[in-house]
């Protein structure tokens, strides 16, 4: 009898399995997301309707009811029982100990001050909810380990231990409420913004092709009048004393309706931090200024100095760097120089472009009014907040906002009066 068939035919088998001695066998995968699917379809499928919803609850209360009935089998209830009639009575005899315990009256007041003021500054000062609730229970223990290990009198009651447990269920309650409304602001946010967004779309479907209407003639015109030589003749006398001629308003009112249509273009994009490293360029400052902010303001009462020292190209976000620019100096016009304001030597504002090791510095300034005492920085920048008795809309520090926050930046206030701000950007968007 050949004992060794049965086995070759056993190893035969397998091998037609698939499963043959040195041969891995092949790795089960396992995709989160399958599971996290049918789960939720079981989920949907369970509540489909009421007798889904019943057999469900049935079962859960059958299975709480059978972990009960066999826990209750078992000596743990007991066990439990005994460990917290044993931890009451222990505590029971230190608070009588200690309440026979003659302690002076003075040094309990001063722990109880003591105590509250603690648990107090960890609640306000510890931004993490954990953190608190880690420090004041360490705190408790730390109460109830002195009272209990001590054999003299401590001033430290164990009265205060249920002080820091409501003053930090109280900052727990706090935390949840300012949650739930940040939520809700939330929520409220990006659908106001949402809806400004579908506004917004709707605006530039409809005044885009306009303002390509707008431009045409423009070129017309201007090709026009430079085939009879006549886009060299002055129109008019700016405030600065200098002349106007026919091109420049042309070309300030062209360069006006390409930045508006820039501006309904790159919004969305802009407020929405949608932003992509591909929006940046390479910018020449100085033929920026010269260019796309200065000429926007040829009437002004005041003037626009520049000052390049050591920066000239840089990379950066061009449409909300002009923004921020534009708003800077339309906040000037509008705060800073008011009707009849005047100042000996002229109004100005000023920008000033410098580089350091890592950041590129830019330092604006005017010789307007002081900056509003009451209004801080944070709220200039904050989107639809405005000062006391101011005609606008709270818009144009959002923007300098916006460019700051792309670019990774700074904005700080150096002064009031002179009003002086700071832009950093770092050092690495600069060729």
């Amino acid at each position: 009898m050949n004992l060794n068939k049965p086995w070759r035919a056993m190893l035969d088998h397998a091998a037609a399995l698939g499963i043959r001695l040195g041969r891995r066998s092949p790795r089960l995968s396992f995709d989160p997301r399958v599971l996290k699917g049918w789960l939720g379809n079981r989920y949907e499928s369970l509540y489909a309707n009421r007798r889904r919803v019943f057999g469900a609850n049935f079962l859960s209360g059958m299975l709480i009811a059978f972990s009960v009935f066999f826990l209750g089998q078992t000596g743990l209830y007991d066990m439990t029982v005994d460990f917290l009639i044993r931890l009451l009575l222990t505590v029971k005899l230190v608070m009588m100990e200690r309440r026979l315990t003659p302690m002076p009256l003075l040094p309990t007041v001063a722990s109880f001050v003591m105590v509250v003021a603690a648990a107090a500054l960890v609640c306000t000062h510890v931004r993490s909810m954990g953190a608190v609730v880690v420090l004041n229970t360490s705190l408790c223990a730390a109460i109830i380990g002195i009272n209990f290990f001590l054999p003299s009198p401590f001033p430290l009651p164990l009265g205060t231990v249920p002080v820091v447990l409501l003053i930090t269920l109280g900052a727990a309650i706090d935390w949840l409420l300012e949650r739930r409304l940040l939520r809700r602001r939330s929520a409220l946010s990006a659908e106001r913004q949402e809806t400004g967004f579908t506004i917004l779309r709707h605006i530039a479907h409809s005044v885009n092709p306009t303002i390509q209407m707008a431009l045409a003639p423009l070129r017309d015109v201007r090709d026009y009048l430079e085939a009879r030589h006549q886009a060299q003749d002055v129109i008019g006398t700016r405030r600065d004393g200098s002349v106007e001629r026919v091109e420049d308003a042309l070309a300030a009112t062209e360069l006006g309706l390409r930045q508006i249509r820039e501006i309904l273009d790159t919004t969305e994009d802009l407020f929405g931090n949608r932003i992509e490293e591909r929006d940046f360029e390479e910018v020449d400052l100085r033929e920026l200024f010269t260019r796309e902010v200065i000429p926007l303001f040829p009437n002004s009462r005041f003037a626009i100095r520049t000052e390049f020292t050591g920066v000239r190209t840089v990379r950066l976000h061009r449409p909300s760097f002009v923004q921020a620019v534009k708003n800077l100096i339309r906040n000037a016009e509008v705060h800073g120089f008011p009707p009849g304001f005047e100042r000996e030597g002229g109004l100005w504002v000023n920008f000033s472009v410098s580089r350091t090791v890592k950041e590129i510095v830019i330092d604006y300034e005017n010789n307007g009014l002081p900056f509003p005492k009451g209004l801080r920085t944070g709220d200039f920048l904050a989107f639809g907040t405005k000062g006391k008795g101011s005609p606008g809309k709270g818009l144009g520090g959002a923007w300098v906002a916006k460019f700051i926050e792309i670019h990774n930046g700074t904005f700080t206030k150096l002064s009031n009066d002179p009003v002086r701000f700071r832009m950093t950007l770092p050092r690495r968007q600069v060729t």
